[in-house]
């Protein structure tokens, strides 16, 4: 009997997506939010660069706040969908809380881009003259660096070691009896490659827009993942057990051991 792919075992927990209709319109929901984000920090950042700071700070954390209260409380809300919904479980849950990390994430690590000062295209806002929004690199310069930072954290959220789409969408929050550890492929060498995919592009675009007020708002990005890495790795400690413990003291969360380098890359570049 062939294997299920990631894919088919998240379209199983999720029968709204396999209707066209639904499909369409949660990706347009998604859409829509997003935009609204955006707008909004374009518009906070076309008048105070302090409150668009702030605000990229309460995004930034949206995007790991309802899965922080998952994970925090992930066997009193399985208990309760699942009894309420059964198989329909993750679906209500995906509604309610999932769909909105994504929104946040990428509104959190796109949104530096607004700030792109003028060296290539037109500036999509005027900002402020000083040390902060002064131009960081030649525009040949700022331009392959972002780019080859934004493809490796692109090559590191590839599907590497049994990671697929139901380990992505956090399946086995709600049903941790089908889930299976991950410790092949790039698990090998860290613990996160998912998280760590993001610092790349966060910082990657921080570099295309190419001052240093968006490069700190890149790094702004990564803090709440820091957090959610301490917070995911606590629930998987719950979930398996020593054999996690044991696992989790052998392979860092995110920066391989020195002398794992070159087959880190390799299995980056390869997936092997």
């Amino acid at each position: 009997m062939e294997e299920k792919s990631g894919l088919e075992i998240f379209l199983e927990y999720m029968p709204a997506l396999k209707i066209r209709y639904k499909a369409i319109l949660t990706a347009l929901y998604q859409l829509l939010v997003f935009i609204i984000l955006i707008i909004i920090f374009w518009w906070i950042s076309s008048r105070n660069l302090i409150a668009a700071g702030i605000y990229h700070f309460v995004i930034s954390f949206m995007m790991i706040l309802f899965f922080s209260y998952l994970l925090i409380n992930t066997k009193r809300v399985r208990d309760k969908y699942r009894e309420k919904y059964g198989k329909l479980a993750y679906q209500k849950l995906y509604y309610r809380y999932i769909i909105y990390q994504n929104v946040f994430g990428n509104a959190s690590r796109y949104c530096t881009l607004i700030l792109k000062t003028d060296y290539f295209l037109p500036a999509i806002i005027a900002l402020p003259s000083g040390l902060l929004t002064t131009t960081f690199f030649p525009f040949y310069s700022a331009i392959p660096i972002g780019v080859f930072l934004f493809i490796i954290g692109m090559l590191l959220r590839r599907p590497s070691g049994g990671f697929d789409v139901d380990i992505d969408m956090y399946i086995y929050l709600i049903f941790p009896e089908k889930s299976r550890k991950i410790e092949a492929g790039i698990y090998n060498f860290i613990r996160h490659p998912k998280y760590l995919a993001e610092c790349f592009m966060a910082v990657g675009i921080g570099v295309l827009a190419n001052n240093l007020l968006a490069i700190l708002f890149s790094f702004i990005h990564i803090i709440p993942i820091l957090i959610l890495i301490k917070i995911e790795d606590g629930e998987l400690v719950r979930r398996f057990g020593d054999d996690i413990i044991k696992y989790q003291k052998r392979v860092p969360a995110m920066i391989p051991k020195y002398g794992n380098w070159k087959d880190t890359i390799r299995c980056v570049l390869i997936k092997r």
